[in-house]
Parts: C-alpha cells; sequence; structure tokens
C-alpha cells in the first residue's frame, strides 16, 4: 500500500454490497498485469471511494448515493469515475490565482476551491455544447464550433461574470 492510500480499516463498517462496486471499467494500465487482478483493484477502488462517504455524510445520504451507483450501467459507471478522478492541478491553478491575484501567497484550500468551480464550469459548459449537437443533429466528438455556441448561450443565461477590466488593446 502507499503512504497515499486511504483505506478504512474500522472493523464496524461493512463494506459495500451494492452492485456499483462489481462494475468493471477497463483502464488504460500495463498490460502485463491478469484482467481479474485489474478489475478486483478497481473493486477495492470503488469500495475506498464510498468508504469515504460514509466518514463525511449522514447514514441516510450513504444509503441513497449506493442505490444511486448500483443503478448505473457500466458506461455510466465508466463516465462518473472519469468524472470523480478528474481534476485541475494544484500548481497551474495556483500560477493562475497568483497571476490574477498579484499575490505570490496563495492558500491551498483557495486552490481547492477554485478549481472545484472550474470543473463545475467545465462540465456545464461540455453539458451545453452536447446540447448543441443534439440541436444540430451532429454525432461524434464535440468540436470547437459547438464550444463556441455554448460559451456563447452560458454568457446569454448570465452564468458568464462580464468583465470588470476592460481591455486596453483590443
Amino acid at each position: 500500500m502507499n503512504e497515499g492510500d486511504n483505506v478504512n480499516t474500522d472493523s464496524r463498517e461493512k463494506p459495500s454490497t451494492s452492485k456499483a462496486a462489481s462494475v468493471s471499467v477497463s483502464t488504460a494500465g500495463p498490460i502485463s498485469k491478469p484482467k481479474e487482478e485489474d478489475e478486483e483493484e478497481e473493486e477495492e477502488s470503488m469500495d475506498v471511494q464510498l468508504g469515504k462517504l460514509s466518514s463525511s455524510s449522514d447514514p441516510d445520504k450513504l444509503a441513497k448515493m449506493q442505490s444511486i451507483l448500483s443503478q448505473f450501467t457500466e458506461e455510466q459507471m465508466s463516465r462518473y469515475e472519469s468524472f470523480r478522478r478528474s481534476g485541475f492541478q494544484k500548481s497551474n491553478m495556483k500560477r493562475l490565482l497568483s497571476n490574477i491575484t498579484g499575490s505570490a501567497k496563495i492558500s491551498i484550500p483557495m486552490t481547492i476551491v477554485v478549481s472545484g468551480i472550474a470543473k463545475m464550469f467545465v462540465g456545464e459548459l461540455i453539458e451545453t455544447a452536447k446540447m448543441v449537437m443534439a440541436e444540430r443533429k451532429d454525432t461524434g466528438p464535440i468540436r470547437p464550433c459547438h464550444i463556441r455556441e455554448a460559451y456563447r448561450r452560458l454568457k446569454l443565461e448570465g452564468k458568464i461574470p462580464k468583465k470588470s477590466v476592460p481591455r486596453l488593446f483590443r
């Protein structure tokens, strides 16, 4: 086990028995591992993630989350896991914040909060871009024209703040 692994060793909590924990998702890992070992690691990972939920919320929320996750298809579970794992690098976010504020001291909680807000914004932008694709009856991956149109729509809805400082050289 690595130093950064958070495994709940409390014997009072039972491991998750929901279907969500047994869903296997293929990952791009080393080819030398047998498939069964890879699936076992993913199941353990899911148990650990559900274990984290129990420590930070009440049992009703945990039961509701487990019931929702148990109804996911493999594709939905894969997307959910990708969403949970995605994020912005703290060093990049810290550099961005220091450029914006002009201060060299940026706290770690501030970078986490701004990363979370950025992740939510990207999610909303992608959802809107998918709606644009559906309206235009386009298929395949999201293209830059879809993202531009999604950004324009979000701006019209007031979900993107107006620039507070006018640009000098435009």
